[in-house]
């Protein structure tokens, strides 16, 4: 499906991916990295191209490095010329359980917090209404 072969074979690499638990995908990413000297994450970006490589990436991603696969995603929201406010809402809501452990990793990422990057991205009730549910989960220091 991947490396070694003729070809890539998308489907089969995407479908072990959305397939396989965590815990199996850790000890393959381990085997992986001993054999071919990189990760499945290295696979991935070489292998696979497009949207289904990305939507693969992200799907390891949440897998194997949950935190920082959110904390990537947050910053990518806040990335560029605007802020895509559709993505960074989805981010703080839908992931506001892990929230206390994105900001750390977040902060030791970027070297900045969750909430400063909100503060310098967002502006009015928009931005009181992230900070406060980012402060539900994970309050300011």
């Amino acid at each position: 499906a991947g490396q070694g072969r003729w070809g890539t074979n998308e489907a089969k690499m995407a479908k072990i991916v959305v397939l396989s638990p965590p815990k199996y995908l850790k000890l393959l990413n381990s085997i992986y990295a001993d054999i071919y000297g990189y990760t499945l994450f290295k696979a991935f970006e070489e292998e696979m191209g497009s949207i289904a490589g990305e939507a693969s990436l992200f799907t390891l991603g949440m897998k194997l490095k949950p935190y920082e696969t959110i904390a990537k995603l947050i910053k990518k929201a806040c990335a560029g010329f605007g802020t895509d406010e559709l993505l960074l809402t989805n981010c703080i809501i839908r992931y506001q359980d892990l929230m206390p452990h994105v900001c750390v990793v977040h902060e030791d990422l970027y070297e900045k917090s969750v909430h400063t990057r909100v503060k310098d991205e967002t502006r009015g009730d928009y931005e009181k209404l992230l900070i406060a549910l980012l402060n539900k989960v994970a309050p300011e220091e």
